[in-house]
C-alpha cells in the first residue's frame, strides 16, 4: 500500500502508551504554520482551502494519494472520502472541518510529511490524548464559571489543559459550549471553543519525489 506504514505512524495517538524515559512536557504549545517552508505544500493547501469555500471535491480528489485515508475503518481514496463524509451533501462536515483543521497551521513531523493542525503535529507524546487539550484561542481565559461574566482566575492563552471530566454527560460536565479543566493547580472552565484536542480531525500530508499528497483526513481514535 502506498506509504501506508508511515502514515500510520503519523496518524497513531500520542500518550497512548508514554516512553519509559521522556521529557517534561511543555506547559503550552504555541501555534505555528510551516507549510510555507515548502512552496509547492503551501500552494496545495491554499488550492484546498479555495475548494472547501466553494465546497468543490474535484481538487480533493486530485490530492488524494491513492490510499488516502479516510477512517480508522479501512475507507481510503476518492470514494472513500465521498462516503465516509457525504460529500454529495451540502452540509457535509468536512468542509468545514477541513478548513478549521488546516487553517490553525501545521508542522513538519518529519521531512516530507506534514500535519495539520499544529494542535496534533506538535502534541507532546507523554501525554495522554484523551484527558488534554489545548487553548487555542488569541486570549483564552479560565473562568471560576461557566459563564460570560463569571470571574476570571487565569489568562490561558496556549496553555496544555487537563479535563476534569471526559464524558460530557458525566458529573463534572460543564454547559454546552464549556469545558471543566485544570490548568496546573487552578481549577475553572474555558470556552470549547477556544480549545483543541488532538482527537480532533487532523490531516497529513506526504511528498513522493516529484509532489505532495493530502495522505489522510481523520477524526476520532
Amino acid at each position: 500500500m502506498w506509504k501506508s506504514l508511515c502514515l500510520a505512524l503519523a496518524l497513531a495517538l500520542p500518550g497512548l502508551a508514554a516512553p519509559a524515559a521522556v521529557a517534561a512536557s511543555p506547559a503550552k504549545i504555541l501555534p505555528v504554520d510551516e507549510a510555507a517552508k515548502d512552496p509547492a505544500l503551501a500552494e496545495l493547501i491554499a488550492k484546498l482551502l479555495k475548494a472547501c469555500d466553494e465546497k468543490d471535491f474535484k481538487p480533493f480528489a486530485e490530492a488524494l494519494s491513492p490510499d488516502a485515508i479516510a477512517s480508522f475503518g479501512g475507507d481510503a481514496g476518492p470514494k472513500g472520502f465521498r462516503d465516509v463524509y457525504g460529500i454529495g451533501d451540502p452540509d457535509s462536515p468536512f468542509w468545514p472541518e477541513f478548513k478549521a483543521a488546516l487553517t490553525l497551521g501545521g508542522a513538519f513531523m518529519e521531512e516530507g510529511l506534514f500535519a495539520a493542525p499544529y494542535t496534533y503535529a506538535n502534541w507532546p507524546e507523554d501525554l495522554d490524548s484523551f484527558t488534554y487539550v489545548v487553548a487555542i484561542g488569541a486570549k483564552t481565559d479560565l473562568y471560576v464559571q461557566p459563564k460570560d461574566g463569571a470571574k476570571i482566575v487565569a489568562d490561558v492563552t496556549y496553555r496544555i489543559l487537563e479535563l476534569v471530566e471526559t464524558d460530557p454527560e458525566g458529573p463534572n460536565a460543564a454547559p454546552e459550549g464549556w469545558i471543566h479543566v485544570k490548568a496546573g493547580k487552578q481549577d475553572g472552565y474555558v470556552k470549547t471553543a477556544e480549545t483543541r484536542s488532538p482527537v480532533d480531525y487532523r490531516a497529513v500530508f506526504q511528498k513522493t519525489a516529484n509532489r505532495w499528497w493530502l495522505g489522510a483526513f481523520v477524526g476520532g481514535d
